[in-house]
């Protein structure tokens, strides 16, 4: 009996575990901006077949965590996607290389002070992209920068992907909470929130409703606006000011099946025909050895703030932001509407009035709050119950100070209709 369980275990597939020509890459970016690359590397490699997941973040942790998966790379701007990764030490060390890298683009990155496992392969930046003739139809001004998004005239002209969703996205609003702090942060988002006509729930789909006209302007990363500034003549685009440098990072990950031409890849992406035309291809980043001459202002960015925050931050703006659409719409719609007659109000109304933009302008959890580890229990999980407990009390919250804020704006309105 004991042998014949022996001769089983030699038998097993596991034993005969052997590198492959297979390649599983895992990655955030989407099929259309990967595959090019791919095409190109197996013109090298005629022997390697790849293939592609693409993935959210939080997905493609959930996937890796499984000890059987067959993943050999992981493409991502998303720190979150390495971090696990890096704690179970399932990533494969990376050979020396030889390329020339700007120094002054290290700065701002965060995984390589944790791991020399993952390396930067190139680097984006983000901004607003709008349409031309959308604008132009609507009669509205071309955005300055993010701050001009809270202007009334760009009612229900917005568009935006969601933290939760998009990791982009959540790189994009911490910035803006870093920049203009928790308060003036969040009062910022949530009136940009009041002239947005949806959320998308994939952060290229905020690049591609633009492109058909469906909406005016949104929030993307500039690899998404120059795809599609090269597609279509009317799409425009400037860098948000003080955009941090977001690196894109590859990783080799262990598994029972290693591809071949894992360490190959790498090396393509970081050879010096790669890094020469990154900014032309598909992922449109710039290299490694770039000197970068936009017209954004790099700026050091906290990244470590933003994986303390991280749960809270996702959770907050889906229960402040996404839940809320239709009464941020109506809140600020109506302070806007009473603004108008703000010169003729008494003393009682411009206390009425500051108090409706306040109620529409400060999210349930204060900035104490999110830095004192009482939040630290809650979980991305749909099947936490504690956490679902909680975010169903956030919401609530939020819908009454919104209901508030309308009832106080539509009073003061009526009051001055009656003059």
């Amino acid at each position: 009996m004991i042998r014949l369980i022996l001769l089983l275990l030699i038998l097993s597939p596991t034993c005969f575990a052997t590198p492959t020509n297979h390649l599983i890459i895992l990655t955030t970016f989407t099929e259309a901006s990967i595959t090019p690359i791919t095409n190109k590397f197996q013109q090298l490699y005629p022997d390697s077949t790849i293939k592609v997941l693409h993935r959210r973040a939080d997905s493609g942790v959930r996937l890796l965590n499984k000890n059987d998966h067959d993943i050999d790379l992981v493409i991502s701007s998303s720190p979150a996607l390495f971090l696990p990764l890096i704690k179970k030490d399932t990533l494969k060390p990376l050979a020396a290389t030889t390329t020339e890298i700007n120094q002054a683009l290290l700065q701002p990155t965060y995984l390589n002070k944790h791991s020399d496992a993952i390396t930067i392969f190139g680097y984006s930046a983000y901004g607003l992209m709008w349409n031309n003739d959308y604008l132009t139809k609507h009669n509205l001004d071309q955005p300055k920068d993010f701050k001009s998004l809270i202007e009334p005239q760009y009612f229900r002209h917005l568009i935006m992907s969601s933290p939760a969703r998009s990791s982009t996205t959540h790189l994009m609003v911490e910035n803006v909470l870093q920049q203009y702090g928790w308060k003036d942060g969040w009062k910022m988002l949530l009136q940009m929130g009041g002239n947005l006509a949806s959320i998308s729930a994939r952060s290229f789909g905020v690049s591609d409703a633009i492109s058909r006209g469906l909406v005016g302007i949104g929030p993307v990363i500039d690899s998404f606006a120059f795809d599609n500034k090269q597609r279509f003549p009317f799409i425009g685009f400037t860098y948000q000011i003080n955009s941090p440098l977001m690196p894109s990072y590859i990783a080799a990950v262990k598994n029972q099946h290693q591809a071949n031409h894992t360490s190959h890849f790498i090396d393509f992406l970081l050879s010096d025909d790669m890094q020469k035309n990154l900014p032309e291809s598909s992922l449109y980043k710039y290299p490694l050895n770039s000197e970068i001459t936009q017209t954004f202002i790099s700026q050091s960015f906290d990244f470590k703030l933003m994986q303390h925050r991280d749960v809270i931050i996702k959770h907050l703006f889906e229960q402040a932001i996404a839940h809320q659409l239709t009464l941020l719409n109506q809140a600020w719609q109506q302070i806007n509407e009473a603004a108008k007659c703000v010169s003729h109000f008494t003393n009682e109304q411009h206390r009425q009035y500051n108090l409706a933009i306040s109620l529409a302008s400060t999210p349930p959890v204060t900035e104490a709050q999110s830095n004192s580890g009482v939040y630290n229990h809650l979980s991305l999980s749909r099947n936490d119950i504690v956490t679902t407990r909680q975010l169903d009390a956030w919401r609530r919250t939020m819908c009454s100070q919104l209901e508030r804020s309308i009832a106080i704006s539509q009073k003061i309105i009526l009051e001055h209709e009656g003059h």
